[in-house]
C-alpha cells in the first residue's frame, strides 16, 4: 500500500496516510475529521548509486598511499 500525502480544505493541515488501492476519495483529516480532502503531489527520493558516476570517480585506490 502506497504512503500518499493529502492536505484538509477545511483546516489547512497536511497528512500523510496508507491508501489500499486507489481508494484517496474517502481519506478524513486526523485534525478536524473533514472529508474534505486534496491528494498532493508528492516527490519521491531514491536511494543508492548511480553506476556510471561511480565507475568515472576511479578504481578506488588510495591514489599511491600507503
Amino acid at each position: 500500500m502506497p504512503i500518499y500525502e493529502f492536505v484538509c480544505e477545511k483546516c489547512g493541515k497536511e497528512f500523510e496516510r496508507l491508501v489500499f488501492g486507489s481508494d484517496t476519495d474517502n481519506v478524513k483529516c486526523p485534525a478536524c475529521s473533514s472529508e474534505e480532502t486534496r491528494k498532493l503531489f508528492s516527490v519521491f527520493a531514491s536511494t543508492g548509486t548511480d553506476k556510471a558516476l561511480a565507475s568515472s570517480c576511479g578504481s578506488g585506490q588510495s591514489g599511491g598511499f600507503s
